[in-house]
């Protein structure tokens, strides 16, 4: 891994964000990217399931990666589009997403994300779509 990417990596885990929902960023590579949540009380909602915000966010943030993984982005990814389906309910354990950067263009850019529970069980299906600011 480069050493831009490495410290970029740091800063985002060390974002309050990242620190608040506990993410975890296990790789980062060109056009691929895994994030991961160690369940905690915290991330469960009313019915004693994991909050979907949760599982959107952490997807985001994974194609987002993917897609940090594989430019030398001059500017700053925003997303303007997410579309997310929540296939199974999930309790306790893990989360893990992985994300692959399937469209890259000069502002537009495209992430497909698959989110897992451990036992590798798919919980969510994700399609995320960013614009990049500043492209010099």
């Amino acid at each position: 891994m480069e050493p831009a990417l490495g410290k970029l990596i740091k800063h985002g885990e060390d974002s309050p964000f990242y620190r608040l929902l506990d993410i975890r960023i296990e790789e980062v590579q060109e056009n691929y990217a895994r994030l991961s949540i160690k369940i905690a009380e915290k991330h469960i909602q009313l019915l004693g399931k994991v909050h979907g915000g949760v599982i959107a966010s952490l997807a985001d943030s994974a194609a987002a990666w993917a897609i940090h993984g594989s430019n030398n982005l001059k500017g700053v990814l925003v997303t303007v589009e997410m579309k997310i389906n929540f296939l199974k309910p999930i309790e306790s354990g893990r989360l893990v997403a992985e994300a692959k950067n399937i469209h890259k263009g000069s502002k537009i850019f495209v992430g497909d994300v698959d989110v897992k529970d451990g036992r590798g069980d798919l919980v969510a299906k994700s399609l995320v779509t960013y614009y990049l600011l500043n492209n010099k």
